[in-house]
Protein backbone atom coordinates (compact mmCIF):
# COMPACT_ATOMS: atom_id res chain seq x y z
CA UNK A 1 0.00 0.00 0.00
CA UNK A 2 2.95 2.45 0.86
CA UNK A 3 4.57 1.74 -2.23
CA UNK A 4 1.51 2.54 -4.29
CA UNK A 5 1.36 5.94 -2.56
CA UNK A 6 4.84 6.38 -4.15
CA UNK A 7 3.96 5.61 -7.33
CA UNK A 8 0.44 7.36 -7.62
CA UNK A 9 3.05 10.71 -6.85
CA UNK A 10 4.96 9.54 -9.29
CA UNK A 11 2.50 9.30 -11.43
CA UNK A 12 0.65 12.44 -11.13
CA UNK A 13 4.29 14.41 -11.76
CA UNK A 14 4.29 12.39 -14.84
CA UNK A 15 0.82 13.83 -15.80
CA UNK A 16 1.71 17.65 -14.79
CA UNK A 17 4.68 17.18 -16.70
CA UNK A 18 2.86 15.88 -19.75
CA UNK A 19 0.36 18.55 -19.92
CA UNK A 20 2.62 21.68 -19.18
CA UNK A 21 4.95 20.31 -22.36
CA UNK A 22 2.00 19.59 -24.42
CA UNK A 23 0.82 23.06 -23.44
CA UNK A 24 4.37 25.29 -24.11
CA UNK A 25 4.64 26.81 -27.84
CA UNK A 26 6.99 24.48 -29.22
CA UNK A 27 10.62 26.98 -29.40
CA UNK A 28 13.75 25.65 -32.29
CA UNK A 29 16.26 23.69 -30.14
CA UNK A 30 19.50 21.46 -31.48
CA UNK A 31 19.39 18.18 -32.35
CA UNK A 32 19.61 15.32 -30.07
CA UNK A 33 18.45 12.04 -29.67
CA UNK A 34 14.36 11.23 -29.96
CA UNK A 35 13.25 10.76 -26.71
CA UNK A 36 10.09 9.47 -24.67
CA UNK A 37 7.12 11.30 -23.31
CA UNK A 38 7.40 12.70 -19.57
CA UNK A 39 10.69 10.68 -19.30
CA UNK A 40 12.48 12.28 -22.32
CA UNK A 41 16.29 10.94 -22.56
CA UNK A 42 16.26 9.15 -19.28
CA UNK A 43 17.43 6.10 -20.53
CA UNK A 44 19.73 7.89 -23.29
CA UNK A 45 22.33 9.20 -21.01
CA UNK A 46 25.35 7.18 -21.45
CA UNK A 47 26.48 4.84 -19.47
CA UNK A 48 30.36 3.98 -20.72
CA UNK A 49 32.39 7.00 -21.61
CA UNK A 50 30.12 9.21 -21.95
CA UNK A 51 32.43 12.24 -23.71
CA UNK A 52 33.43 9.74 -26.64
CA UNK A 53 29.16 9.24 -26.82
CA UNK A 54 28.58 12.86 -27.22
CA UNK A 55 31.14 13.46 -29.66
CA UNK A 56 30.04 10.93 -31.92
CA UNK A 57 26.48 11.92 -31.40
CA UNK A 58 27.67 15.26 -32.72
CA UNK A 59 29.39 13.70 -35.63
CA UNK A 60 26.28 12.43 -36.16
CA UNK A 61 23.71 15.00 -36.57
CA UNK A 62 26.48 17.24 -37.47
CA UNK A 63 25.98 20.10 -34.81
CA UNK A 64 28.55 21.57 -32.33
CA UNK A 65 25.90 21.51 -29.65
CA UNK A 66 23.14 18.56 -29.12
CA UNK A 67 20.17 18.64 -26.51
CA UNK A 68 18.51 16.16 -24.27
CA UNK A 69 15.40 16.33 -21.82
CA UNK A 70 16.12 13.97 -18.94
CA UNK A 71 12.88 13.95 -17.06
CA UNK A 72 11.82 17.47 -17.78
CA UNK A 73 15.20 19.13 -17.38
CA UNK A 74 17.14 20.29 -20.04
CA UNK A 75 20.46 19.43 -20.81
CA UNK A 76 22.83 20.95 -23.35
CA UNK A 77 25.88 19.30 -24.55
CA UNK A 78 28.68 21.63 -25.57
CA UNK A 79 30.87 19.61 -28.19
CA UNK A 80 33.90 22.28 -29.90
CA UNK A 81 35.48 25.24 -27.85
CA UNK A 82 33.68 27.68 -30.31
CA UNK A 83 30.13 26.94 -28.64
CA UNK A 84 31.73 26.68 -25.35
CA UNK A 85 33.66 30.34 -25.48
CA UNK A 86 30.58 31.99 -26.95
CA UNK A 87 28.16 30.78 -24.25
CA UNK A 88 30.11 29.31 -20.88
CA UNK A 89 32.82 32.57 -21.25
CA UNK A 90 31.22 35.32 -23.58
CA UNK A 91 28.01 35.07 -21.77
CA UNK A 92 29.62 34.30 -18.61
CA UNK A 93 26.83 36.53 -16.23
CA UNK A 94 24.21 34.23 -17.81
CA UNK A 95 25.95 30.61 -17.77
CA UNK A 96 27.88 30.73 -14.21
CA UNK A 97 25.29 29.00 -12.62
CA UNK A 98 25.31 25.46 -11.05
CA UNK A 99 22.42 23.37 -11.49
CA UNK A 100 20.55 22.53 -8.33
CA UNK A 101 20.76 19.45 -6.00
CA UNK A 102 18.38 18.43 -3.45
CA UNK A 103 20.26 15.85 -1.99
CA UNK A 104 23.79 18.11 -1.72
CA UNK A 105 21.95 21.98 -0.99
CA UNK A 106 19.51 21.01 1.39
CA UNK A 107 20.00 16.77 2.46
CA UNK A 108 23.48 17.17 3.04
CA UNK A 109 24.14 21.13 3.24
CA UNK A 110 27.01 21.35 0.98
CA UNK A 111 25.98 24.88 -0.67
CA UNK A 112 29.21 26.45 1.24
CA UNK A 113 31.53 24.07 -1.41
CA UNK A 114 32.61 26.88 -4.18
CA UNK A 115 31.68 24.57 -7.42
CA UNK A 116 28.23 23.94 -6.13
CA UNK A 117 27.68 28.07 -4.95
CA UNK A 118 25.82 30.24 -7.67
CA UNK A 119 25.65 33.83 -7.90
CA UNK A 120 24.68 35.00 -4.52
CA UNK A 121 26.63 36.67 -1.59
CA UNK A 122 28.13 33.30 -0.66
CA UNK A 123 29.91 33.08 -3.80
CA UNK A 124 30.66 36.55 -3.94
CA UNK A 125 32.44 36.39 -0.31
CA UNK A 126 30.75 39.36 0.65
CA UNK A 127 30.70 40.25 4.58
CA UNK A 128 28.22 42.43 6.12
CA UNK A 129 30.99 45.38 7.07
CA UNK A 130 34.51 46.15 5.25
CA UNK A 131 37.42 44.42 7.23
CA UNK A 132 39.79 46.66 8.93
CA UNK A 133 42.82 44.74 9.80
CA UNK A 134 45.14 44.05 6.74
CA UNK A 135 45.03 40.26 7.59
CA UNK A 136 41.88 39.99 6.42
CA UNK A 137 41.51 43.06 3.21
CA UNK A 138 40.73 39.81 1.13
CA UNK A 139 37.39 39.18 2.58
CA UNK A 140 35.13 41.58 0.52
CA UNK A 141 36.38 39.48 -2.39
CA UNK A 142 34.59 36.71 -4.15
CA UNK A 143 35.40 33.41 -2.48
CA UNK A 144 37.15 32.20 -5.50
CA UNK A 145 39.72 35.49 -5.65
CA UNK A 146 40.38 34.44 -1.62
CA UNK A 147 41.24 30.91 -3.20
CA UNK A 148 43.28 32.22 -5.45
CA UNK A 149 44.82 34.69 -3.25
CA UNK A 150 45.47 32.27 -0.40
CA UNK A 151 46.91 29.30 -2.76
CA UNK A 152 48.15 30.44 -6.07
CA UNK A 153 49.88 33.60 -5.02
CA UNK A 154 50.80 32.31 -1.89
CA UNK A 155 51.75 28.45 -3.65
CA UNK A 156 55.13 30.25 -4.23
CA UNK A 157 56.13 30.92 -1.08
CA UNK A 158 58.49 29.46 0.23
CA UNK A 159 56.05 27.47 3.16
CA UNK A 160 54.09 26.06 0.43
CA UNK A 161 56.91 24.53 -2.04
CA UNK A 162 58.02 23.15 0.65
CA UNK A 163 55.24 20.91 1.76
CA UNK A 164 54.81 19.95 -1.37
CA UNK A 165 58.28 18.62 -2.18
CA UNK A 166 58.79 17.15 1.20
CA UNK A 167 54.94 14.82 0.39
CA UNK A 168 56.76 14.06 -2.74
CA UNK A 169 59.78 12.92 -0.86
CA UNK A 170 57.85 10.63 1.79
CA UNK A 171 56.12 9.32 -1.08
CA UNK A 172 59.40 8.26 -2.72
CA UNK A 173 60.27 7.02 0.94
CA UNK A 174 57.21 4.78 0.51
CA UNK A 175 57.71 3.13 -2.73
CA UNK A 176 61.12 1.87 -1.32
CA UNK A 177 59.01 -0.82 0.26
CA UNK A 178 55.63 -0.73 -0.55
CA UNK A 179 54.01 -2.65 -3.45
CA UNK A 180 50.61 -0.39 -3.55
CA UNK A 181 51.46 2.03 -5.47
CA UNK A 182 48.07 3.26 -6.18
CA UNK A 183 47.72 3.46 -2.84
CA UNK A 184 50.66 5.65 -2.05
CA UNK A 185 49.79 7.92 -4.76
CA UNK A 186 46.60 8.33 -2.95
CA UNK A 187 48.23 9.22 0.82
CA UNK A 188 50.78 11.31 -1.19
CA UNK A 189 47.69 13.84 -2.68
CA UNK A 190 45.94 14.09 0.54
CA UNK A 191 49.25 14.81 1.71
CA UNK A 192 49.86 17.37 -0.42
CA UNK A 193 46.85 18.94 0.17
CA UNK A 194 46.35 18.78 3.85
CA UNK A 195 50.17 20.34 4.21
CA UNK A 196 49.52 23.24 2.43
CA UNK A 197 46.19 23.91 4.19
CA UNK A 198 46.50 22.59 7.82
CA UNK A 199 50.42 21.85 8.36
CA UNK A 200 48.76 18.08 8.90
CA UNK A 201 50.86 14.90 7.61
CA UNK A 202 48.70 11.85 7.22
CA UNK A 203 51.06 8.72 7.73
CA UNK A 204 48.02 6.05 6.85
CA UNK A 205 45.11 5.28 4.80
CA UNK A 206 43.11 4.83 7.86
CA UNK A 207 43.47 9.02 8.75
CA UNK A 208 40.19 10.13 9.30
CA UNK A 209 41.58 13.32 7.41
CA UNK A 210 41.85 10.75 3.93
CA UNK A 211 38.87 9.01 4.97
CA UNK A 212 36.34 11.92 4.98
CA UNK A 213 36.65 13.10 1.71
CA UNK A 214 37.21 10.12 0.02
CA UNK A 215 33.63 9.06 1.52
CA UNK A 216 31.89 12.61 0.64
CA UNK A 217 33.26 12.10 -2.74
CA UNK A 218 31.44 8.61 -3.22
CA UNK A 219 28.32 10.99 -2.73
CA UNK A 220 29.34 12.85 -4.61
CA UNK A 221 29.95 10.75 -7.51
CA UNK A 222 26.96 9.14 -6.67
CA UNK A 223 24.44 12.62 -7.10
CA UNK A 224 26.61 12.86 -10.23
CA UNK A 225 25.68 10.14 -11.98
CA UNK A 226 22.03 10.26 -10.85
CA UNK A 227 21.65 8.01 -8.33
CA UNK A 228 19.22 9.55 -6.25
CA UNK A 229 15.54 9.97 -7.12
CA UNK A 230 15.20 12.77 -4.93
CA UNK A 231 16.88 15.11 -7.37
CA UNK A 232 14.79 14.17 -10.28
CA UNK A 233 11.87 14.88 -8.37
CA UNK A 234 12.59 17.45 -5.18
CA UNK A 235 8.99 16.26 -3.55
CA UNK A 236 10.27 13.07 -2.46
CA UNK A 237 12.02 14.93 0.09
CA UNK A 238 8.87 15.41 2.24
CA UNK A 239 8.73 11.61 2.51
CA UNK A 240 9.33 10.52 5.92
CA UNK A 241 12.26 8.54 6.63
CA UNK A 242 10.81 5.52 7.63
CA UNK A 243 8.59 5.06 4.49
CA UNK A 244 9.46 2.35 2.38
CA UNK A 245 11.77 2.84 -0.04
CA UNK A 246 12.96 5.72 0.81
CA UNK A 247 17.12 5.87 1.50
CA UNK A 248 18.37 9.03 0.63
CA UNK A 249 17.40 10.94 3.77
CA UNK A 250 20.18 8.01 5.81
CA UNK A 251 22.43 9.24 3.04
CA UNK A 252 21.66 12.86 3.27
CA UNK A 253 21.88 12.69 7.16
CA UNK A 254 25.55 10.70 7.19
CA UNK A 255 26.23 13.13 4.35
CA UNK A 256 25.49 16.11 6.40
CA UNK A 257 28.27 14.47 9.37
CA UNK A 258 31.22 14.17 6.97
CA UNK A 259 30.81 17.23 5.22
CA UNK A 260 30.83 18.89 9.46
CA UNK A 261 33.73 16.57 9.69
CA UNK A 262 35.59 17.86 6.91
CA UNK A 263 34.96 21.76 7.77
CA UNK A 264 35.69 21.52 10.99
CA UNK A 265 38.29 18.42 11.57
CA UNK A 266 41.44 19.57 10.53
CA UNK A 267 40.79 23.34 11.23
CA UNK A 268 40.06 22.26 14.50
CA UNK A 269 43.17 20.40 14.93
CA UNK A 270 45.38 23.49 13.67
CA UNK A 271 43.81 25.54 16.02
CA UNK A 272 44.59 23.91 18.62
CA UNK A 273 48.01 24.14 17.66
CA UNK A 274 48.37 27.50 17.26
CA UNK A 275 47.25 27.97 21.02
CA UNK A 276 49.36 25.73 22.38
CA UNK A 277 52.45 27.22 19.96
CA UNK A 278 52.75 24.21 17.64
CA UNK A 279 51.31 24.55 14.74
CA UNK A 280 53.80 24.68 11.34
CA UNK A 281 53.75 27.17 8.70
CA UNK A 282 50.40 26.47 6.99
CA UNK A 283 47.30 28.76 5.25
CA UNK A 284 45.38 27.98 8.23
CA UNK A 285 48.25 28.82 10.75
CA UNK A 286 49.50 31.73 8.88
CA UNK A 287 45.57 32.92 9.38
CA UNK A 288 44.92 31.68 12.84
CA UNK A 289 48.05 33.47 14.36
CA UNK A 290 47.25 36.61 12.87
CA UNK A 291 43.79 36.51 14.31
CA UNK A 292 45.40 35.40 17.78
CA UNK A 293 47.26 38.35 17.56
CA UNK A 294 44.82 41.01 17.69
CA UNK A 295 43.76 41.40 13.94
CA UNK A 296 39.94 42.56 13.71
CA UNK A 297 38.44 39.48 12.03
CA UNK A 298 34.66 39.03 12.83
CA UNK A 299 32.95 35.20 12.30
CA UNK A 300 31.64 36.06 9.06
CA UNK A 301 35.36 36.45 8.11
CA UNK A 302 36.64 33.28 10.06
CA UNK A 303 33.55 30.79 8.37
CA UNK A 304 34.65 32.53 4.96
CA UNK A 305 38.39 31.44 5.19
CA UNK A 306 37.52 28.13 6.91
CA UNK A 307 35.25 27.53 4.03
CA UNK A 308 37.98 28.07 1.70
CA UNK A 309 40.48 26.16 3.53
CA UNK A 310 38.03 23.20 3.25
CA UNK A 311 37.30 23.56 -0.81
CA UNK A 312 41.06 23.24 -1.46
CA UNK A 313 41.13 20.36 0.75
CA UNK A 314 38.12 18.19 -0.44
CA UNK A 315 39.22 19.65 -4.28
CA UNK A 316 42.70 18.15 -4.31
CA UNK A 317 42.04 15.01 -1.98
CA UNK A 318 39.90 13.67 -5.21
CA UNK A 319 41.41 15.50 -8.07
CA UNK A 320 45.11 14.79 -7.73
CA UNK A 321 45.35 11.86 -7.17
CA UNK A 322 43.41 11.01 -10.10
CA UNK A 323 45.78 12.90 -12.38
CA UNK A 324 48.90 11.39 -10.59
CA UNK A 325 47.07 8.12 -11.33
CA UNK A 326 47.15 9.26 -15.17
CA UNK A 327 50.65 10.54 -15.26
CA UNK A 328 51.38 6.52 -13.83
CA UNK A 329 49.09 4.77 -16.34
CA UNK A 330 50.97 7.19 -19.33
CA UNK A 331 54.68 6.86 -18.20
CA UNK A 332 54.10 2.43 -17.89
CA UNK A 333 52.33 2.83 -21.60
CA UNK A 334 54.48 5.08 -23.02
CA UNK A 335 58.52 4.29 -21.50
CA UNK A 336 60.19 5.61 -24.52
CA UNK A 337 58.31 9.12 -23.17
CA UNK A 338 59.75 8.33 -19.90
CA UNK A 339 62.67 7.51 -21.10
CA UNK A 340 63.32 10.87 -22.39
CA UNK A 341 61.93 12.73 -19.57
CA UNK A 342 64.54 10.81 -17.23
CA UNK A 343 67.20 11.90 -19.65
CA UNK A 344 66.60 15.73 -19.63
CA UNK A 345 66.11 15.47 -15.58
CA UNK A 346 69.68 13.11 -15.59
CA UNK A 347 71.62 15.87 -17.43
CA UNK A 348 70.27 18.17 -14.66
CA UNK A 349 70.85 16.60 -11.71
CA UNK A 350 74.07 14.47 -12.75
CA UNK A 351 72.93 11.87 -9.91
CA UNK A 352 73.68 14.01 -7.27
CA UNK A 353 70.38 15.52 -6.12
CA UNK A 354 66.25 14.89 -5.82
CA UNK A 355 64.74 18.02 -8.25
CA UNK A 356 63.18 21.24 -6.81
CA UNK A 357 60.91 23.68 -7.88
CA UNK A 358 64.05 25.94 -9.15
CA UNK A 359 64.77 23.73 -11.86
CA UNK A 360 61.20 24.39 -13.61
CA UNK A 361 62.36 26.10 -16.49
CA UNK A 362 65.35 23.66 -17.25
CA UNK A 363 62.96 20.97 -18.14
CA UNK A 364 60.95 22.22 -20.36
CA UNK A 365 60.10 18.28 -21.51
CA UNK A 366 58.72 17.74 -18.07
CA UNK A 367 56.35 20.67 -18.79
CA UNK A 368 54.98 19.44 -21.77
CA UNK A 369 54.67 15.73 -20.31
CA UNK A 370 52.70 17.72 -17.76
CA UNK A 371 50.34 19.32 -20.27
CA UNK A 372 49.93 16.05 -21.77
CA UNK A 373 48.98 14.51 -18.68
CA UNK A 374 46.13 17.12 -18.07
CA UNK A 375 45.32 16.88 -21.71
CA UNK A 376 45.54 13.19 -22.69
CA UNK A 377 42.32 12.08 -20.01
CA UNK A 378 41.29 14.96 -18.35
CA UNK A 379 40.43 14.56 -14.76
CA UNK A 380 36.84 15.45 -15.08
CA UNK A 381 36.03 14.83 -18.23
CA UNK A 382 32.96 17.65 -18.19
CA UNK A 383 33.99 19.75 -15.73
CA UNK A 384 31.00 20.27 -13.36
CA UNK A 385 28.03 20.85 -14.94
CA UNK A 386 26.89 24.80 -15.48
CA UNK A 387 23.20 26.28 -15.42
CA UNK A 388 21.98 29.27 -17.27
CA UNK A 389 19.74 31.95 -15.09
CA UNK A 390 17.63 33.09 -17.33
CA UNK A 391 15.87 32.40 -21.29
CA UNK A 392 18.46 32.68 -23.98
CA UNK A 393 18.75 31.85 -27.61
CA UNK A 394 22.36 31.06 -29.77
CA UNK A 395 22.48 30.35 -33.28
CA UNK A 396 18.34 30.30 -33.44
CA UNK A 397 18.16 27.68 -30.94
CA UNK A 398 15.95 28.61 -27.64
CA UNK A 399 17.65 28.17 -24.00
CA UNK A 400 15.61 27.94 -21.22
CA UNK A 401 16.11 29.04 -17.94
CA UNK A 402 17.65 26.44 -15.67
CA UNK A 403 19.47 24.34 -18.19
CA UNK A 404 22.03 22.14 -17.89
CA UNK A 405 25.24 23.16 -20.14
CA UNK A 406 27.96 20.35 -19.84
CA UNK A 407 30.72 21.48 -21.87
CA UNK A 408 32.62 18.25 -23.27
CA UNK A 409 35.92 19.06 -21.93
CA UNK A 410 37.35 15.65 -23.23
CA UNK A 411 36.31 16.19 -26.89
CA UNK A 412 37.62 19.58 -26.83
CA UNK A 413 41.03 18.22 -25.76
CA UNK A 414 40.98 15.43 -28.28
CA UNK A 415 40.67 18.19 -31.14
CA UNK A 416 43.12 17.84 -33.63
CA UNK A 417 42.63 21.40 -35.08
CA UNK A 418 43.97 22.83 -31.88
CA UNK A 419 46.85 19.79 -30.58
CA UNK A 420 47.58 18.32 -34.09
CA UNK A 421 46.99 14.91 -35.16
CA UNK A 422 46.89 11.58 -32.71
CA UNK A 423 45.11 13.22 -30.23
CA UNK A 424 44.47 9.97 -28.70
CA UNK A 425 48.53 9.53 -28.31
CA UNK A 426 50.42 10.02 -25.33
CA UNK A 427 52.84 12.72 -27.27
CA UNK A 428 54.34 15.17 -25.11
CA UNK A 429 56.12 16.72 -28.47
CA UNK A 430 52.80 18.29 -29.29
CA UNK A 431 53.47 20.82 -26.42
CA UNK A 432 57.47 21.41 -27.64
CA UNK A 433 58.66 23.56 -30.88
CA UNK A 434 60.09 21.45 -33.50
CA UNK A 435 60.66 18.61 -31.18
CA UNK A 436 63.79 20.52 -29.29
CA UNK A 437 64.05 20.77 -25.54
CA UNK A 438 62.20 24.18 -25.83
CA UNK A 439 58.56 24.92 -25.00
CA UNK A 440 55.99 25.83 -27.32
CA UNK A 441 54.80 29.10 -28.30
CA UNK A 442 51.47 28.76 -26.50
CA UNK A 443 50.51 25.98 -23.86
CA UNK A 444 47.41 28.19 -22.44
CA UNK A 445 45.32 25.75 -24.54
CA UNK A 446 45.49 22.74 -21.66
CA UNK A 447 44.17 25.44 -19.35
CA UNK A 448 40.60 23.97 -21.09
CA UNK A 449 41.32 20.91 -18.62
CA UNK A 450 40.62 23.48 -15.48
CA UNK A 451 36.52 24.52 -16.78
CA UNK A 452 35.38 27.52 -18.64
CA UNK A 453 34.16 31.18 -17.67
CA UNK A 454 34.34 32.33 -14.40
CA UNK A 455 34.02 28.64 -12.85
CA UNK A 456 37.01 27.55 -13.91
CA UNK A 457 38.87 25.89 -11.19
CA UNK A 458 40.74 28.33 -9.03
CA UNK A 459 43.14 26.13 -8.11
CA UNK A 460 44.97 25.21 -11.50
CA UNK A 461 48.42 27.02 -10.12
CA UNK A 462 48.76 24.68 -7.31
CA UNK A 463 47.14 21.71 -9.24
CA UNK A 464 50.28 21.92 -11.97
CA UNK A 465 52.65 22.81 -9.40
CA UNK A 466 51.91 19.60 -7.60
CA UNK A 467 51.88 17.23 -10.78
CA UNK A 468 55.00 18.50 -11.89
CA UNK A 469 56.96 18.03 -8.32
CA UNK A 470 55.40 14.56 -7.84
CA UNK A 471 56.24 13.32 -11.70
CA UNK A 472 60.03 14.99 -11.48
CA UNK A 473 60.81 12.91 -8.33
CA UNK A 474 59.17 10.06 -9.65
CA UNK A 475 60.65 9.95 -13.15
CA UNK A 476 64.21 10.80 -11.06
CA UNK A 477 64.01 7.88 -8.78
CA UNK A 478 62.18 5.13 -9.92
CA UNK A 479 61.25 3.29 -13.53
CA UNK A 480 57.56 2.28 -13.93
CA UNK A 481 57.42 -0.72 -15.73
CA UNK A 482 55.36 -4.21 -16.83
CA UNK A 483 51.70 -3.02 -16.63
CA UNK A 484 49.00 -5.37 -16.45
CA UNK A 485 45.37 -4.89 -15.49
CA UNK A 486 43.50 -6.96 -12.88
CA UNK A 487 43.54 -9.70 -14.37
CA UNK A 488 47.31 -10.22 -14.83
CA UNK A 489 47.32 -8.91 -18.84
CA UNK A 490 49.93 -7.32 -20.04
CA UNK A 491 48.93 -4.04 -21.48
CA UNK A 492 50.38 -1.41 -23.97
CA UNK A 493 49.64 1.98 -25.03
CA UNK A 494 47.17 -0.21 -27.64
CA UNK A 495 45.42 -2.18 -25.04
CA UNK A 496 41.64 -1.04 -24.96
CA UNK A 497 41.13 1.02 -21.60
CA UNK A 498 37.90 2.61 -20.01
CA UNK A 499 37.95 5.33 -17.71
CA UNK A 500 35.00 5.58 -15.13
CA UNK A 501 32.27 7.10 -16.23
CA UNK A 502 31.91 9.84 -13.25
CA UNK A 503 32.52 13.79 -12.61
CA UNK A 504 36.25 12.63 -11.40
CA UNK A 505 37.18 9.97 -13.83
CA UNK A 506 39.68 7.30 -12.89
CA UNK A 507 41.78 4.96 -15.24
CA UNK A 508 41.09 1.23 -14.72
CA UNK A 509 43.33 -0.57 -12.20
CA UNK A 510 46.57 -1.54 -13.57
CA UNK A 511 49.92 -2.66 -11.12
CA UNK A 512 53.20 -1.58 -12.23
CA UNK A 513 56.65 -2.09 -10.79
CA UNK A 514 58.26 0.78 -9.35
CA UNK A 515 62.01 0.07 -9.56
CA UNK A 516 64.67 2.12 -7.80
CA UNK A 517 67.04 4.12 -10.10
CA UNK A 518 69.21 5.97 -7.62
CA UNK A 519 70.97 5.38 -4.52
CA UNK A 520 68.37 4.45 -1.59
CA UNK A 521 70.65 6.76 0.47
CA UNK A 522 69.42 9.82 -2.23
CA UNK A 523 66.10 8.89 -1.13
CA UNK A 524 65.82 8.19 2.59
CA UNK A 525 68.67 11.09 3.25
CA UNK A 526 66.06 13.79 1.39
CA UNK A 527 63.40 14.99 3.48
CA UNK A 528 63.90 18.69 3.93
CA UNK A 529 64.69 19.99 7.68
Amino acid sequence: MAFSLLDSCLAALALVLLLASLSRKKRPVPPGPRGLPVLGNLFDIPKKESWQVYLDWGKQYNSEILYMNAGGKPMFILNSIKVIQDLLVRRSNIYSDRPRSTMLDELIGTSWLMPFMNKDNKWKGRVNHPPQASVCSFFGLEHRQLFRREFDNLAGSTANKNHEVQAARRLLQRLLTSSDHEGELRLASVDVILSITYGITPTNFEHPFITTPEQINEIFADVARGGYLVDAFPFLKYLPKWFPGVKFHETGERGKALAIDLLMGPYKEVKSQVENGTAVSSVASRFLYAVQEGADTSEGEIDAMRSVMANAYLGGADTTVCALYNFTTAMALYPHVQKKAQKVLDDLLSGQRLPEFSDFGSVPYLAAVVNEVLRWHPVTPFAIYHASNQDDTYNGYFIPKGSYMIANSWAILRDESIFGPDTDKFIPERFMKDDANAPGPDLSDVDLAFGFGRRACPGRLMARDTLWVMAAHILTAYDITDPVDKDGNKLTADSPMEWSNAMVSFPPHLRVTFKRRIPESMIQDALLT
